[in-house]
This record gives structure tokens, C-alpha cells and sequence, in this order.
């Protein structure tokens, strides 16, 4: 009950601000303009005729159908046009048979043609209508405060309507009402100056008809024109299809389909509008940003066939709101099951919004949506999520205070899956994966280093390689020094390659990072670092290891030959001058996946049996470098004793790729082992003497 009488003040309290009625208004306007909303037929007895970019430019029409017409030879000259053109137009029309022919377009001012086109208004007066302006001079804002002398209604020249009356059939103002959200949705087919503006104030009371309500009534149509000053909001149409204006002159156009001599303006209205692509005259309306002709042809429309829509009153709005709470409450109440009560109330509001889209295409009626749906399914979504929203908390907070203590993966697998966290707390056997990185040299830049600045560079790059290690599914182990320990396959078991692929991943994008870092430290004046990276693959012991006693301190880590000889071929990186290196099992499961170059078979400190061991250049796919192909070759060559003409490919190598750390190492050594052989049969072993 609390839920839905606080989603119902909510709602309630939205009808004081203007963002609830924007949303309000977009629901209303989607339940005319969806697919699935009944549409309105155009009037078969409304014709449009467009002044378009074809018929400004008559590019397309052919110079010998230019030369016969003299029409087409002023409207060639050039827009705006000698205005005999429109008087053409209009005996051209009349002459048809028009019903009633409108000029969507408004001529203040005196221009070359008047004469002809005041003859062609005076010739027919019973036909034509034009258009007026309605404005306010030297005001920006509309409103009850506007003075009486700033309204105007801007008519057309004198020149053409010698009288200058506003009351003159032929005249007709073309403006349009827009709403708050600068939509147009109504139309005022009567008013006065006074009303238009807000400002019903005496001496401006004469009744104005606009463009569409004076065609009409040209046409013999006056009784479908809506009485009162109030303005309408109309269905659109489908669009009005237009025929560029030009066509009427041109002989071949004219006698054929569809205009058939004239045919098709015969007891028709004509409406001839801008559609040119430098006009104006564009207003946003429910359907989208259209010419200002296409509204007053859906005005014209609307009042043929009757097609008027109209919003619930505030009274029922509100009623909708609490019923939509009410019913909220009952189903929080009676039904117990949480997904049988959101199933309910989906197919309450799906419900509710096909009633409103049957009201509104039978009896125009708009209901507000938005208020109660947002009533229905916020207060019985709070009701069903509350004991669920409450234990997330719980868990959240659990969550938080044992990230303090263990590490991220830690502390999710603890929570999401305990049984697996608990089985590895005593100790299991895992594939794992690991990685170490290092900082180069870190020691003795500590010795000269500001503790503060330090302090700050080393966390930006944890910050950075930890962030990486997560984004590639890998388990923060622990921070060792300026070292990071990170595992895959200790705490989730996946498929091996997965894990080492990620592994490699997380190295590559490591590097990339660090780039990134250099510049930025360079850019502020700090030293920049090298990290060297050890990865390796193998089967370890992950478990809760730590000292039991007085003070007990315990990590769920991982212990075993294959993490110890990552942590080694971390150090290997600075003998063979590389960033990345990778023992020969990661390479057994990533060799698909990656470009990989051959670096040594070495015995690291504390071990007996020889690795080989690599570095990997990018991605499977990337561009290959051509030297590579010889530097493997010069491995062959080395192992198999051939120093002379390993150490000529590897010279071969740091010609192409100059500063070549691991071609530099190997040169070095042939060299070496040329002046004095191997005292034991060669086995291509190297072995380390330092970690």
C-alpha cells in the first residue's frame, strides 16, 4: 500500500513540471503515429502542387517545351518569380475546373507581375486564396502582457488586393500553433489577432480564418470547419504525394496521365507550396520535421473527413494513475510468487496500452500513458523487488568490507560460489596459468626517487595492469614489491588454453598500457619505466596458505614448480633484452592464437631440466615480420652447433631490426663459442646463472 501511494503522490506531483508532459506528450503522440495506429486516407478531392527544386530549376525539362511556354521562360529567369507566373497558374487552374486553388505562401510586398496576378485574383475571387502573416512587431515573447498596437496581421501588397482587408475571403494567415516542446500537433482554423497571441484584449476582436479554413470555404465547405477559436489537434495523414508545379505548362505532361488536360484538378482543392530544399517553411510535427504546406494539407484533410483527436481530462489522468497503484497493491498482496506477479503486471500494462491505442483509433480520445504505467509497474516493482534489493545490499556490503581483506575474485567467489571456494581452501591440484611482471631497475630508482611521487606513479600502474588482469578473466594473486602475481585457473577452473590465451592477452595489453603511462609521465616531467613479463602453464597447488598462531594472516594463493619458473622467466626478459617471455607449455596451447618467436633452451637457477622458452610478437593475423623467418633459422643453426652461419643470419636479423635485444644476445655468444668450443658435447642449453 505504501509503494503505490507513493508512486501515485509522485505521478500526481509531475503534473507541476514540464518534463512529465513532454512524456506525456510522447506517449500520446506514439498511440497515433505507431505502425500498428489507424491511419487517415488522403482526400482524393485535395491536390498538391509543389514549387519544388525541379520546377525552380528546369533542369530536367527540355529547351524546345521551355521555348513554347512563356511561363516556363519567367520561372526560368529565376526565383522569386514575376509574379504573372502565379496568375497563370491560377487561369490555368481555374480554367480546369478547380474547386478552390490556395497559395501557401505570403506576398507583403510589390513586385514585377502584380498587375497580372491582381487581374487573375479579381477573375477569381470565388476561387483563390493567399496567404497572411500574423505576427508581433518589436516582441519576442507571446503573451497576456503583449500591447494591442504589436499585433499584426501582415496582408498581402496592396498591389495585388487593393483593399488590404483582412475580412477578404481571398485571404487566409498561414501560421500555426506549437506546443510547449515545439511540436506542432493543432491547428486554429478561426481567430482573432487578440486570441492567437493570448492577448484577447478590445479592438482586436474581428474573426481571422486561416489558409485552410478559407480554401475550405472557398470550396463550398464552410460547414466543416470547426466553430470556436480553439485549436485542434488533427490525425495526420499518409503523405500527400506532390506534382511538381512546372508539369502544368509543359503540353506532353499535361495531356497525359495523370493530369489529362486538366482532369485531375477538376472539382478539386489545389494547394501550391514550397518544397524546395532552401525553404524555410519546416515544422516539427508527432510524425517528423515536415514542409509547412504538408500541414496545412493535413488541415484541409482533417476537416474533410472529420479527423479530430482529443486528451483526457486531468481529472480521469489522475483516476488512471491510482488505479494503476490500487492494482499494484493487489497483486503484491494476493500473489506471492515474484515472477508470476511481474508476468501479471507486463500483461496489465500491455493491457492498458492496447486499450488506449483502441480509443484512440475508434474515438480519437488520447489517454495519458506514462502516469499510469509508471504508477502500475513502479509500485509493483518496488513491492516485488524490496526483499530482493534489501539482500543485494546485504551482499554488497558483505562484498565491500571482504574486499578489504582478499582480493576481488576472492571475494566474488566467495559470494557467488562458496561450495568451490571452500573445496579449494585445504588445497587442489589446478592447471594454472600465471604471469609476473616486474619493474625494471625499481631498486635503485627508489634510492633518488620523492617517496610522494613514487607513491603515486606505482599506484597509476597497478591501478592500470590490475584493471587489465580483471578485463581478461585473470585472479589478482598478490603485489609483491613493485611485482604483480597474477593467476588463471586458481579459483575458476576453465579449459587450459583459454586460460593461457587470456594470460597472453593480458601481457600484450599490459605492454600497450605502459606506452601509454611512458607518454603520459614524460608529458609531467616522471622517469619513465621497462617491465619485464614471465609467463608459464602448469599444474600447481592452490590453496588457503598462511600461519596460523597469534596473529593469522592467510591468502588463497598458489605454490608449485610451474609458478616458480614463471617468476624466473620473468627475470630471463633482461639476459635476451625482451618485455615478454613464455615458457614452451603456454606455447603448446597459444601457438594458434599468436605470432611467437623462439628465444633459448635454457636451465634456470635451481633447476636440472631445460625449457625453451619464447616471446610472443602480437596476435595470430597481424603482420609478420620479415626477418623472422631467418632468425628461426639461425636458432636451428645455433642449436645444431652451426655458430658461423647462425651468428651471419642473426647479423642479418639486427640489420633489419636494428637494437634487436635476443640477435644481439646470440651474436655475442656465437661469437664466444666460436674462439672457444664447448668443452661437453652441444646441446643448445643455456644455462642461467642469476634468477
Amino acid at each position: 500500500m505504501i509503494c503505490g501511494a507513493c508512486a501515485a503522490m509522485l505521478i500526481a506531483l509531475y503534473f507541476l513540471y514540464g518534463p512529465y508532459e513532454q512524456l506525456e506528450q510522447a506517449g500520446r503522440d506514439w498511440l497515433v503515429t505507431n505502425r500498428m495506429a489507424r491511419g487517415v486516407a488522403r482526400d482524393p478531392r485535395i491536390v498538391f502542387l509543389a514549387i519544388d527544386e525541379a520546377t525552380r530549376q528546369l533542369d530536367s525539362v527540355f529547351s524546345e517545351d521551355i521555348a513554347k511556354s512563356p511561363t516556363l521562360q519567367l520561372i526560368k529567369q529565376g526565383f522569386p518569380w514575376n509574379r504573372k507566373v502565379y496568375a497563370d497558374v491560377v487561369d490555368r487552374l481555374a480554367a480546369a475546373g478547380a474547386k478552390a486553388i490556395i497559395f501557401d505562401m505570403v506576398f507583403p510586398s510589390e513586385r514585377e507581375g502584380d498587375d497580372a496576378f491582381r487581374a487573375a485574383l479579381e477573375r477569381h475571387r470565388n476561387l483563390v486564396v493567399i496567404g497572411s502573416n500574423l505576427v508581433t512587431q518589436g516582441q519576442e515573447d507571446v503573451g497576456a502582457s503583449i500591447a494591442t498596437d504589436t499585433l499584426q496581421d501582415v496582408l498581402p501588397s496592396t498591389s495585388l488586393l487593393p483593399g488590404n482587408n483582412a475580412q477578404d475571403p481571398r485571404v487566409g494567415f498561414v501560421n500555426f500553433h506549437q506546443d510547449p516542446d515545439g511540436v506542432t500537433r493543432r491547428v486554429v482554423y478561426r481567430t482573432t489577432l487578440g486570441d492567437f497571441f493570448g492577448s484577447p484584449k478590445p479592438g482586436i476582436h474581428e474573426e481571422l480564418l486561416s489558409l485552410s479554413a478559407a480554401g475550405l470555404k472557398q470550396a463550398g465547405f464552410a460547414d466543416r470547419i470547426p466553430p470556436g477559436h480553439r485549436p485542434m489537434m488533427i490525425r495526420f495523414a499518409e503523405k500527400f504525394e506532390p506534382r511538381s508545379l512546372h508539369e502544368i505548362f509543359i503540353d506532353a505532361n499535361w495531356n497525359a496521365p495523370p493530369l489529362n488536360g486538366g482532369a485531375l484538378f477538376r472539382d478539386k482543392i489545389v494547394l501550391i507550396g514550397s518544397m524546395a530544399q532552401s525553404s524555410e517553411d519546416r515544422l516539427m510535427t508527432p510524425s517528423g520535421l515536415t514542409f509547412g504546406c504538408y500541414l496545412h494539407l493535413n488541415a484541409i484533410n482533417a476537416a474533410l473527413a472529420g479527423e479530430f483527436l482529443k486528451e483526457s481530462p486531468t481529472s480521469t489522468n489522475l483516476a488512471m494513475i491510482l488505479a494503476g497503484s490500487g492494482l499494484a497493491w493487489l497483486l503484491g498482496a494476493f500473489v506471492r510468487r515474484p515472477f508470476l506477479r511481474l508476468l501479471l503486471l507486463v500483461f496489465a500494462a500491455g493491457a492498458f496500452v492496447e486499450m488506449a491505442h483502441l480509443l484512440a483509433d475508434d474515438s480519437g480520445l488520447l489517454l495519458n500513458l506514462a502516469g499510469p504505467l509508471i504508477a502500475l509497474l513502479a509500485s509493483g516493482i518496488t513491492w516485488s523487488a524490496w526483499e530482493q534489493i534489501l539482500d543485494r545490499i546485504e551482499r554488497q556490503r558483505t562484498r565491500r568490507t571482504l574486499e578489504r581483506y582478499v582480493g576481488h575474485d576472492v571475494a566474488r567467489e566467495v559470494l557467488d560460489n562458496p561450495q568451490t571456494y571452500f573445496n579449494a581452501l585445504g588445497g587442489v591440484r589446478r592447471q594454472i596459468t600465471a604471469l609476473f611482471s616486474d619493474v625494471r631497475g625499481f631498486t635503485t630508482f627508489t634510492e633518488t626517487a620523492d617517496p610522494q611521487l613514487l607513491v603515486t606513479q606505482l599506484n597509476e600502474y597497478f591501478g592500470k595492469m590490475v584493471d587489465i588482469v580483471f578485463s581478461h578473466q585473470g585472479t589478482l594473486d598478490k603485489f609483491i614489491g613493485d611485482a604483480v602475481m597474477a593467476t588463471w585457473g586458481s579459483i575458476f577452473e576453465r579449459d587450459p588454453a583459454v586460460d593461457a590465451a587470456n594470460a597472453v592477452k593480458a601481457a600484450l595489453e599490459m605492454r600497450t598500457a605502459l606506452a601509454a603511462l611512458n607518454f603520459d609521465w614524460e608529458q609531467r616531467g616522471i622517469r619513465e619505466w621497462k617491465i619485464g613479463i614471465g609467463i608459464n602453464h602448469g599444474e600447481s597447488i592452490a590453496g588457503n596458505i598462511g600461519a596460523e598462531g597469534k596473529f593469522v594472516r592467510f591468502d588463497l594463493t598458489v605454490v608449485g614448480d610451474a609458478i616458480n619458473l614463471a617468476s624466473r622467466l620473468e627475470g630471463v626478459t633482461k639476459e635476451y633484452g625482451i618485455d615478454l617471455c613464455i615458457g614452451e607449455n603456454v606455447a603448446a596451447l597459444v601457438r594458434d592464437q599468436f605470432i611467437l618467436r623462439s628465444v633459448d633452451l635454457i636451465i634456470v637457477k635451481g633447476k636440472t631440466q631445460p625449457v625453451e622458452i619464447f616471446t610472443v610478437i602480437d596476435i595470430a593475423g597481424s603482420p609478420v615480420p620479415a626477418w623472422l623467418g631467418r632468425h628461426e633459422e639461425a636458432v636451428r643453426l645455433y642449436r645444431g652447433g652451426d655458430f658461423s652461419e647462425a651468428e651471419k643470419a642473426w647479423r642479418e636479423v639486427l640489420s633489419a631490426a636494428p637494437d634487436d635485444g635476443i640477435a644481439e644476445t646470440f651474436v655475442a655468444r656465437c661469437l664466444e663459442l666460436k674462439k672457444q668450443a664447448p668443452e661437453t658435447a652441444w646441446t643448445g642449453v643455456y644455462e642461467m646463472t642469476r634468477k
